[in-house]
Order: structure tokens, then sequence, then C-alpha cells
């Protein structure tokens, strides 16, 4: 019997692809600073606890999807109100 206090499960590596999309997707459309540490957080808990990092996982998506809609509804809405327009009048 081996003394690994951090050991895996016994089966294949886990591939870490979905983390690092994640943390890709965040970074680029939105910057969405929750979901990058998440991201992260999965990253590092994906080879030690898979439930945990799982869970990072989902709840990562779950902060972008409000962050995306947030950022989406307040952009519309200063859009509909007139903030983006550029009139000034000169004398």
């Amino acid at each position: 019997m081996t003394n690994q206090p951090y050991a895996a499960s016994t089966g294949a590596p886990v591939s870490k692809t979905k983390w690092i999309v994640q943390l890709v997707i965040s970074v680029l459309c939105f910057f969405n600073i929750i979901t990058i540490v998440l991201a992260i957080l999965g990253l590092t808990k994906a080879d030690t606890d898979l439930a945990t990092a799982n869970k990072y996982y989902k709840w990562g998506w779950i902060a972008y999807i409000i962050w995306a809609v947030l950022v989406i509804g307040v952009n519309l809405l200063l859009l509909l109100t007139g903030a983006f327009t550029a009139s000034f009048e000169t004398y």
C-alpha cells in the first residue's frame, strides 16, 4: 500500500480541457472575474478532487450566464436611454 495523500482515482488522468475552455471564454467574452477564479480553482482541483472541480465548473458557467445577461441588459438599457449619443451644441 502506498502512502499518497493526494492520490487521484486509479483511472486515467483527468483531461482539463473544459476548464481551459471556460477560462479562455470568460477572459475573451465579457471578462467575468468570478468565472475566471472558478475556472482556475477547477484546474487546480481536477487532479486531487474531481467532484469539487466539477462543481466549480458548473458554478462557473452559471456565474458566466448571469454576468452576460447583466452586461447585455445594462448595455441595452443605456442604448435605449440615449447614453451613447454624441450630440452636443456649439455656440
